[in-house]
């Protein structure tokens, strides 16, 4: 019963995760560093194997830019909100918030909030995978189809 209040009514939803303790943060952002080096390593091999002749696999090229940026874009975030705190985020209503630079600074406040669009990168990654390994599956399925057929 406890169970199906937490599901079905919950206190609080908020949109962005923050990490109380240092060690999560740690842990999170060396998961964006490895991430990352995956996705250079992927545009390298796909190129290095000319792969990337294929529309399939520059798809999935595509997709490994943006996670990169996604990445990028995640860590530096991170490292403004969880490891040097210089901006801190107040709830002013249910569908308002403020970004707050601790010095100050709009500039930095804007660039937060800019950071904080980290989907415009990932949903177009997501979109590139998608589109990437779906064409490797059509382009198998018409090689099995041609050799099926006599």
């Amino acid at each position: 019963m406890v169970f199906a209040g937490w599901i079905l009514l919950p206190l609080d939803a908020y949109a962005t995760q923050l990490h109380a303790n240092s060690e999560g943060i740690v842990t999170h952002q060396i998961g964006h560093l490895f991430f990352l080096f995956s996705m250079v390593v992927l545009i390298f091999t796909i190129t290095g194997k000319g792969l990337d002749k294929q529309k399939g696999w520059r798809l999935i090229q595509y997709s490994a830019f943006f996670f990169i940026l996604w990445n990028l874009d995640a860590l530096t975030a991170h490292f403004f909100d969880n490891q040097i705190q210089a901006v801190k985020i107040e709830n002013i209503s249910l569908t308002q918030i403020k970004v707050i630079a601790n010095n100050g600074s709009t500039v930095l406040a804007w660039f937060y909030y800019v950071l904080k669009l980290d989907h415009l990168l990932c949903v177009p990654a997501m979109f590139f995978l998608y589109k990437g390994l779906s064409s490797l599956v059509n382009e198998q399925r018409q090689v099995i189809k041609k050799k099926d057929t006599p």
